[in-house]
């Protein structure tokens, strides 16, 4: 099969969104965080821990141990009636786990939904930016606590 172009797709479309507290009982909404402009899973890696011995022939060998899922950056507009933002600052003051959903737009084929990635997190940091020339920027950490589940869109 000849290349016919790239299947790369942009972020334009993604959204954002914040349940409830992790482990609540009962039926999740999810509120959509609104003005994102930039997201992404950074610092996902496994923890490795060096089982190098005397039979390794000069060779250093690991074993995987744990895995860290990152966190998530969230960069936007400060927008201090967004129902999404007022649920993000809260889950910040509280200091408790909350679900989230990333949903990424349609890709190739995808028809109705596109890939979601769930996970829960802590939110970690929580800044915002004041200039006279610009929007009031506002910037989020997102801890991932435990498994990030990839569904496939379709």
């Amino acid at each position: 099969m000849s290349y016919t172009g790239s299947k790369a797709q942009s972020g334009r479309g993604s959204a954002l969104s914040i349940g409830g507290v992790t482990g609540s009982t009962g039926t999740e909404t999810f509120t959509l965080v609104g003005e994102i402009k930039t997201s992404g899973i950074s610092g996902a890696q496994w923890g490795t821990d060096d089982v190098t011995n005397f039979q390794s022939n000069a060779d250093q060998e690991f074993i995987t141990t744990i895995r860290n899922n990152g966190s998530l950056r969230l960069d936007g507009n400060r927008v201090s009636t967004d129902a999404g933002q007022v649920a993000v600052e809260a889950a910040f003051a509280s200091g408790s786990k909350y679900d989230f959903k990333l949903v990424l737009p349609l890709a190739l084929g995808q028809t109705t939904t596109g890939d979601t990635y769930t996970f829960s997190a802590l939110v970690e940091s929580r800044d915002f930016t004041v200039d006279v020339s610009k929007a009031i920027s506002w910037s989020v950490t997102l801890k991932v606590s435990g498994p990030v589940t990839l569904t496939t869109g379709s």
